[in-house]
């Protein structure tokens, strides 16, 4: 009966790890760069699979709301007039029951500047870093996010309450890149945080911008019900973006439809 009981239990933890694995992007479908991309940064292969947890490199380390990722394997630009069309490995629920409402997430390579003087003979930062919510490396242009179900007819999130991509909020490789954040933050609630205080505001979250499939609508801005996607478009109306992963909110087992 014990082996029967571990059986399962090993059974259930490959599922559920399998099942998260799958929760990414999985294929790029297409990618045009756009105007006033970054150089080296054109590879779309990049924000495939898990957003970044380590910057690897001399220069390298655990990615945070100050360490956002950089390097060229990890992200892809896109600037004015470019889009990113990827696919997921298996359907985005769009879920009731998921948390703030939102199905899935998308990571850039923004992070909060540090406020905290240097010290000039060992250049490190005086006391413990702290922001006050200023942003660095975020797009300060124009975003727009839509969402398909088959690949070949997109439905835009209504730009009134999809938040840009590559801003709030920066990257917490500590965190849990299926567990979303509070969309609500802004940067004014991060203002003289540390570490600390930015991750007990993500609350479990490695953050990202968070969006609601439900907020789909047609050319004519009619709403659209979409119980699930399969394909995620993001374009650059202006500014650039550079994109580090999509991940799909996780919905536990029991939940799903």
């Amino acid at each position: 009966m014990l082996k029967i009981q571990l059986f399962a239990l090993a059974l259930a933890s490959s599922l559920l790890s399998l099942t998260a694995r799958a929760q990414y992007a999985e294929a790029v479908v297409s990618y045009i760069p756009g105007a006033g991309f970054s150089p080296g940064f054109t590879n779309p292969a990049a924000a495939l699979g898990e957003p970044s947890r380590i910057t690897p490199g001399t220069f390298g380390g655990a990615v945070d709301p100050f360490d956002p990722p950089y390097r060229a394997s990890q992200l892809v630009s896109i600037g004015a007039g470019g889009s990113l069309t990827v696919k997921f490995g298996r359907p985005v629920i769009n879920h009731p029951r998921n948390r703030f409402g939102i199905d899935f997430i998308i990571f850039g390579n923004s992070g909060f500047i540090i406020t905290n003087a240097l010290d000039p003979n060992t250049f490190d930062w005086i006391g413990t870093p702290a922001t006050d919510g200023s942003l660095f490396g975020n797009n300060v242009g124009a975003s727009r996010v839509s969402v398909s179900r088959d690949g070949a007819v997109f439905y835009e999130l209504n730009s009134t309450v999809a938040l840009p991509v590559d801003a709030l909020l920066p990257t917490d490789g500590s965190g849990d890149f299926h567990v979303p954040a509070d969309p609500n933050l802004t940067q004014a609630d991060f203002a003289g945080l540390t570490l600390a205080g930015i991750r007990a505001l993500y609350y479990g979250s490695a953050g990202g911008a968070g969006y609601d499939i439900s907020t789909a609508q047609d050319a004519q801005g009619r709403a659209v019900m979409l119980p699930e996607i399969n394909y995620l478009r993001v374009e650059i109306l202006s500014g650039k973006a550079e994109v580090d992963g999509f991940a799909a909110v996780f919905v536990p087992p029991g939940l799903a439809h």
